[in-house]
């Protein structure tokens, strides 16, 4: 139910020939800190040399003085503006990259890493909204520097705060990586949570959490069914079209609908993902 987002290290051939046999919703390659300061040059001609797909972005470290404002540039072109800013502090540090874009179409994901950028998103999403993908909450980054615990009962009032400001500028919001790869429990639960606050997607760093995150039920059979039952009465209804509907003794308005049909879309989504692939079945 949620979009997967895994990322894969820009300067390891291992890793990026098994792209195809992912069966994430997005593919976030990664030229920052995935890739050691020494292999930068290394990372930046193996990313070069990769044919985009449209599931494609690619991690930049825009500001740490390893790529030229030309390969930078090279960069934004080739992956058709579907970028990811880490790092990032302020509103300006977003105008510094959509003025190195010099006027292409650009689809962001901007990392929330720090108190900076966070009390600045919404400054950022007013400004840019309309370029930005989605937002990222880079919670192990935001703990570090914060002291914060790193835990959902101490970080779910940011998240929550961060969705809605993404919800108010039509923005996605995608929930941070979880570093326990013995233990997914936690991840689980991240998940859940996520979904359940309105989130859009998750990072994802290994195999083991794609398997894992194939398997998570995000609704229970009933609701499922009740889903079922009133998107056969929408599922044909036009947008502009949608009035207020009473099914089976419970009011559905226009918000419900939407959301009925963009639920029961993605499940169909998913189901013909695991079907026709066979890593996802496993």
């Amino acid at each position: 139910m949620l979009d997967s987002y895994f990322f894969i290290p820009g300067d390891k051939t291992k890793y990026l020939e098994k792209i195809d046999s992912l069966t994430a919703d997005y593919i976030v390659i990664d030229l920052e800190d995935s890739v050691a300061q020494n292999n930068k040059q290394v990372g930046f001609e193996m990313v070069r040399s990769l044919t985009f797909k449209k599931n494609f972005f690619l991690r930049i470290p825009f500001f740490d003085s390893c790529y030229s404002k030309v390969q930078i540039q090279e960069l934004i072109t080739q992956f058709e503006g579907q970028i990811v800013l880490p790092k990032i502090n302020s509103s300006k540090d977003v105008r510094q990259v959509v003025e190195w874009a010099e006027g292409k179409p650009l689809h962001m994901i901007v990392l929330i890493e720090n108190p900076s950028s966070f009390i600045a998103t919404k400054k950022i999403l007013k400004k840019y909204s309309t370029q930005i993908h989605a937002i990222g909450f880079g919670t192990h980054d935001f703990c570090s520097l914060t002291g914060i615990k790193h835990s959902l009962d101490y970080l779910a009032h940011y998240k929550r705060e961060l969705i809605v400001l993404c919800k108010a500028y039509q923005v996605d919001y995608l929930d941070g990586v979880d570093l326990n790869l013995q233990d997914l429990s936690t991840f689980k639960t991240e998940c859940l949570f996520a979904f359940q606050a309105g989130a859009t997607g998750k990072f994802l760093i290994h195999p083991k959490q794609l398997e894992a995150f194939h398997q998570i039920d995000y609704l229970t059979p009933a609701e499922i069914q009740l889903l079922q039952k009133v998107y056969t009465h929408v599922k044909d209804i036009p947008k502009d079209a949608i009035e207020v509907y009473t099914i089976d003794g419970t009011v559905y308005e226009k918000p419900h609908i939407l959301r009925i049909k963009k639920l029961m879309e993605k499940i169909q989504h998913s189901n013909t993902n695991l079907n026709t692939n066979a890593y996802g079945s496993q």
